[in-house]
């Protein structure tokens, strides 16, 4: 009886002990980091919960930019940010703010924020939704590269600048769609298109260029990394195709380019592996003959 009693209070000991080793490295590893990241230093402030992997962001104005050689003071956390939430007063979203941060799947942006720097998401891979604030008006280039696990943007209404490459090799992108009030841009298609100059900025693999006059020219790296593209048709009346337009399309086997291009850029179609079919303009079979003029590199 005695060495049942004793075993059962050694069998409860372990178990406390346990318990209380379990708890403590639970506390251990879950902890709060913070400092300052705005554009004047304490302006704005960021706290990051490694437990619960949010990083919050608050204050007012801008947040300070960063670039390829300065680490983000959250840098060596940067695998545990799951979600990023800024507060409401943050007016800016500093360049390479949230560079490869790959586990970041949530972001709350508010109504305050009217410009998302260069390179602000690039590499967030497991990001799968945006939602725009209603008062921005500008996306600097690369500012969403290679999200891979997007699949839409709505621009809103606000917007009034989108600079080159904002949404480079973003290959499960699926639809385009902007607000019918803007009024610099529209969509059609699930294409991003500029509206005065008639240039498509931004296609997906779901786009089908309009053929009702209202694009003219195909952008720089406008399809560049749309990976899911497998054929593109593009109509009669567009006049130039940029550089890099539709490269890294390595899915792309069918391409119609009409006879009223009368230019293509560099590289337009390099990197087009699977490119098995191709209608091109007599001109262009000409220029293809010098190999200094290499739009199919690749």
């Amino acid at each position: 009886m005695t060495k049942t009693r004793t075993l059962k209070k050694l069998l409860l000991f372990v178990a406390l002990i346990t318990l209380f080793t379990t708890l403590l490295c639970l506390a251990i590893g879950a902890e709060t980091y913070s400092g300052e990241c705005g554009a004047e230093g304490d302006n704005v402030t960021w706290t990051l919960d490694t437990e619960t992997g949010e990083l919050t962001i608050s204050g007012e104005g801008d947040m300070a930019d960063y670039d390829w050689s300065s680490n983000t003071p959250w840098n060596a956390y940067r695998s545990d940010i799951k979600k990023i939430t800024f507060k409401d007063g943050v007016t800016h979203l500093g360049h390479f703010a949230f560079y490869n941060c790959t586990s970041l799947t949530e972001v709350t942006i508010p109504d305050s924020v009217t410009h998302i720097g260069n390179a602000t998401f690039s590499f967030c891979s497991s990001l799968a939704e945006v939602n725009f604030p209603k008062n921005l008006t500008k996306i600097d280039s690369l500012a969403f590269q290679c999200c891979s696990a997007l699949t839409e943007i709505t621009i809103p209404e606000s917007v009034t600048h989108i600079e080159i490459q904002a949404f480079l090799s973003c290959d499960a992108l699926a639809s385009i769609t902007v607000d019918e009030k803007n009024p610099v841009y529209h969509s059609a298609g699930n294409c991003l298109i500029e509206t005065s100059s008639k240039t498509l900025i931004a296609g997906c693999k779901n786009s089908v260029i309009p053929n009702d006059n209202s694009v003219t020219k195909i952008g720089i790296s406008a399809f560049d990394g749309c990976r899911g593209l497998a054929s593109i048709h593009i109509p009669d009346g567009v006049t130039s195709i940029d550089d890099m337009a539709f490269q890294d399309c390595s899915n792309l086997a069918s391409v119609t380019i009409p006879d009223s291009v009368t230019r293509i850029g560099y590289g337009a179609f390099s990197w087009g592996f699977n490119l098995t079919s191709i209608h091109i303009p007599e001109w262009l079979i000409k220029v293809q003959c010098k190999a200094s003029y290499p739009l199919f590199l690749g």
